[in-house]
C-alpha cells in the first residue's frame, strides 16, 4: 500500500491529505488528487508538492488506497463510473462519507470489492479530530491497520464496529458544530455584559479549549469537576443553576437524537 489517491479536493479532504504527507504515512510522490475544480486541485497539488490526477479513473486504476472524498450524493454516479477501473486494479477503497456503508458502496462497484469507512470531522484542520474507522470483511488486518495510520495522522481514531457508525458520527462529527455554537454564545454574552468582541471571543475559545485539556489530561467524573470550579453562594452556580433550570441537558440530547435520526434516514438503518 504504496500509493493513495483521493477522489475529491474539498474541506474534509485536504487536512487527511497535508496531514498524511506532514506525518509521513506517505511519500508526497505517492499522494495523488483528483477534483472536478481544476483551479483548486492545481493551486493544491502544488502548494503541497503532491500529484494532480486527470481524472477519477487515474487514481481507480492506478493507486494501492483510493479514498471517496466527494459527497455521498455523487456516488450513485461516480462509483458506477469508475468500478471497471477498480475492479481491474482491486484497491482498498475507503469512504469518508456520512450515512453510506461499506455493503452500499461494495454493491455499487459490481464486485467483490475491499471497502473501508472513515469517520472524521472538521477538526482535523488543525490534527486535532477524533475519527471512527471499520472495514469490511474483504480488507485484510494490514490494511485496517493502515486505514488506522491514516486516522492517527490527523487526531485520534477508534476502531468501530460500523453499526456504532451512526451514533459515532454525531459525537465526533456534528459536535464540532455544537461547540462553535457554545462558544459564540459565550462570546456574546461577554460582549452584552461589556467586554470588546476579540477579547470575549479569545477568552470563550480559551475557556472552552484549557477545560476540554483539563477533563482529558486529569480524567475524573465530569459532575465532580463541575463541583470543582462552583463555590457555595458563589458566582459560578449561579449560572449553572440557571443552566440547570433551563434544562441544559434536555436541549443537548434533543439536538442530538434529531442529527442521530438524520444518519440512520440517510444510511438507510
Amino acid at each position: 500500500m504504496k500509493t493513495i489517491g483521493f477522489i475529491g479536493c474539498g474541506n474534509m479532504a485536504q487536512p487527511i491529505i497535508t496531514q498524511c504527507k506532514e506525518k509521513n504515512v506517505f511519500d508526497k510522490e505517492n499522494i495523488f488528487v483528483y477534483d472536478i475544480d481544476k483551479v483548486k486541485l492545481t493551486e493544491f497539488c502544488k502548494k503541497l508538492g503532491v500529484n494532480a490526477a486527470a481524472d477519477e479513473n487515474e487514481i481507480a486504476k492506478n493507486c494501492d488506497i483510493v479514498v471517496l472524498a466527494t459527497k455521498p450524493q455523487t456516488f450513485p454516479d461516480l462509483i458506477p463510473s469508475i468500478s471497471a477501473s477498480l475492479a481491474e486494479n482491486d484497491p482498498l477503497i475507503v469512504s469518508i462519507a456520512a450515512g453510506k456503508t461499506t455493503v452500499y458502496i461494495k454493491e455499487l462497484t459490481g464486485y467483490n470489492a475491499k471497502v473501508a469507512r472513515i469517520f472524521p470531522n472538521l477538526n482535523a484542520t488543525v490534527g486535532e479530530a477524533v475519527s471512527a474507522y471499520t472495514g469490511n470483511e474483504n480488507v485484510s488486518d494490514a490494511e485496517i491497520s493502515k486505514v488506522g495510520e491514516i486516522c492517527l495522522s490527523y487526531g485520534e481514531a477508534k476502531q468501530l464496529d460500523e453499526s456504532l457508525f451512526s451514533v459515532f458520527g454525531v459525537l465526533g462529527g456534528c459536535v464540532p458544530a455544537y461547540a462553535f455554537m457554545f462558544i459564540g454564545a459565550l462570546a456574546k454574552a461577554g460582549v452584552a455584559d461589556g467586554l470588546d468582541e476579540e477579547t470575549a471571543r479569545d477568552t470563550a475559545i480559551q475557556a472552552v479549549m484549557g477545560s476540554a485539556k483539563l477533563l482529558k489530561e486529569c480524567g475524573g467524573d465530569i459532575d465532580e469537576w463541575v463541583k470543582k470550579v462552583c463555590s457555595p453562594g458563589g458566582t459560578t452556580i449561579e449560572g449553572v443553576t440557571s443552566l440547570r433550570e433551563s434544562e441544559l441537558d434536555s436541549v443537548v440530547k434533543d439536538a442530538f437524537h434529531k442529527s442521530y435520526v438524520k444518519d440512520l434516514l440517510l444510511s438507510g438503518n
